[in-house]
């Protein structure tokens, strides 16, 4: 083999290289190139099929052959199948939390919203139900920050209470 440099234009369109005659033997045997693949010396500006280039064909090395169509019939669509989305559930569950129950369907909102998000997110679910699982979602974690900011202000002043009343006897 020979010490000059080549470089590889895939179908692509992008160039691989400067690669040695020995790197091409091997991409040849690992069917990365063939005989149509373009080559062009490192110092050229000219691509040739490689077939063109004797200095790197080998005999040990079969090319695939290229197998033109003159159309090729796109393959069929199947429907996709969503798992359904619990928008709504979510939502209410999210507004219940706000109105009145507080951690009670806050948390199964913020969980079951996280969730689903996450299912949609990798196309399980059904992304229609989008907008209003994170509407409940959100609802769900506003909740539960009020919620738990109020009973550490109610222990804060209890504590301050007690601390008071200590003080005072």
């Amino acid at each position: 083999m020979s010490d000059r440099l080549y470089y590889f234009k895939a179908g692509d369109g992008n160039e691989y290289g400067p690669i040695s005659a020995e790197e091409v033997t091997a991409w040849q045997k690992q069917g990365r190139m063939n005989s149509e693949s373009l080559v062009r010396y490192e110092d050229s500006n000219d691509w040739v099929p490689l077939v063109n280039m004797p200095e790197l064909t080998s005999p040990t090395v079969s090319t695939p052959p290229v197998l033109v169509t003159q159309s090729i019939e796109p393959p069929t669509q199947q429907p996709v199948r969503y798992e359904e989305h619990r928008g709504t559930t979510i939502l209410i569950l999210g507004i219940l939390s706000l109105m009145m129950c507080g951690f009670f369907t806050g948390i199964p909102a913020w969980i079951m919203g996280k969730g689903d998000l996450a299912k949609m997110d990798r196309g399980e679910m059904d992304p229609e139900g989008r907008s209003i699982t994170m509407g409940g979602m959100v609802c769900g974690i506003i909740t539960c920050v009020l919620s738990l900011l109020s009973i550490i202000l109610l222990v804060a002043f209890i504590a301050l209470g007690i601390g008071l009343e200590s003080m005072g006897h």
